[in-house]
């Protein structure tokens, strides 16, 4: 755990010292004199810009962007969180991880498609209800295609000089592919989903249909990379409350799946 702790420190002050250099160093931005940066169906305004009949220069080319994600995945259920149990296991979340592609459509609006695959074990703990049984300790695998909108909330800078910060917001939907297992007599093995609220199985999986919903930041290193910082939560659209392997005797809480990542972002072609 301690191991995990100090990777964690040393992931997030190399970011931090990523993202002073990129804030400090010459401006990164396009060159507005240069034509070929220009899509054709903006020459109009890039010939009045240069005529001094329009204020801004045209929006220039915006490039396919790769993105790379890791970090922690949790499940906000029925199990309380950064609380130990009687074996002295702390239930902290598990590992997520994606790839992305994301387009610019405007100067707010971009769409992004994504898949993420993530694991977490939940420890056993003694469940907070009047008949007071136990949580087993459970694992959850789950993968999931998700396709969001994302809205910048400093596009309005865009043309105060070249901006290297882009706060955005995140909305969306996702198909998750879940798992549950429980541990029983030494292994785990696999648990029945007794919830109806779904969209089907393949196998012994089991779809669900997902509410994205979320905020992230941007720094841009270089024209062609940038890292960020993002917090995404899924909510089961139709409401489920046994994502974490149990459902509390007549609560109406759905469970949601919570993604906190780092992002390492490229830009493809120009």
């Amino acid at each position: 755990m301690a191991s995990k702790k100090y990777t964690l420190l040393a992931a997030v002050l190399v970011f931090f010292q990523l993202t002073s250099i990129a804030q400090t160093k010459t401006d990164w931005g396009w060159d507005w004199k240069d034509s070929s940066k220009v899509p054709t169906k903006s020459i109009p305004q890039y010939n009045e810009f240069l005529n001094n009949q329009f204020p801004y220069p045209p929006k220039p080319k915006s490039a396919w962007e790769l993105g790379l994600s890791v970090g922690n995945g949790l499940i906000v259920g029925d199990r309380p969180l950064f609380v130990k149990n009687s074996f002295d296991h702390n239930y902290l979340g598990g590992i997520t991880a994606g790839l992305s592609l994301r387009k610019a459509v405007g100067h707010v609006l971009s769409l992004r498609a994504s898949a993420n695959y993530t694991t977490v074990t939940i420890p056993s703990y003694k469940a907070n209800t009047s008949n007071n049984l136990p949580f087993s300790t459970v694992k959850n695998n789950s993968v999931s295609a998700s396709f969001d909108a994302l809205f910048s909330l400093n596009a309005a800078s865009y043309y105060r000089g070249n901006p290297k910060t882009d706060w955005y917001l995140l909305a969306g939907y996702s198909l998750i592919a879940t798992q549950i297992k429980t541990y029983q007599n030494g292994s785990y093995r696999l648990a029945n989903f007794p919830d109806q609220k779904t969209a089907g199985t393949i196998q012994d999986l089991t779809l669900i249909h997902g509410f994205d919903f979320g905020t992230g930041v941007a720094f841009k290193i270089s024209p062609k990379f940038n890292i960020g910082l993002e917090q995404k939560f899924t909510a089961p659209v139709f409401g489920n409350d046994y994502l974490d392997g149990y459902k509390v005797p007549g609560s109406k809480n759905g469970d949601i799946f919570s993604y906190s990542t780092i992002r390492l972002n490229f830009n493809l072609g120009n």
